[in-house]
């Protein structure tokens, strides 16, 4: 299944191994200092020119999306893809 993540990104969603609240993730200093390394190392894709409201991350990219993580929740639980294997509280 695929999981369109804003802009033109679509991503297979076995790939997904997160997908958090950006404002949330980023209070974290730990997770700045994340998101700052990723983007030297050239593994952070941010697909909105405002705010991002989700942080997806999978096993070869983090994304900054557009779309926020319970919308991004929605379209993987519509399309099977989390089951019974993990959600977004």
């Amino acid at each position: 299944m695929l999981i369109h993540l804003g802009e033109d990104e679509v991503i297979p969603s076995k790939e997904i191994l997160a997908i958090m609240d950006y404002a949330s993730f980023t209070a974290s200093a730990l997770a700045k200092g994340f998101l700052s390394l990723q983007q030297e190392k050239k593994s952070l894709t941010s697909l909105c020119d405002a705010q991002p409201k989700s942080v997806v991350i999978t096993d070869r990219q983090i994304y900054l999306s557009p779309l926020s993580a319970a919308t991004l929740k929605k379209r993987a639980e519509d399309k099977g893809f989390l089951g019974q294997s993990w959600s977004l509280k």
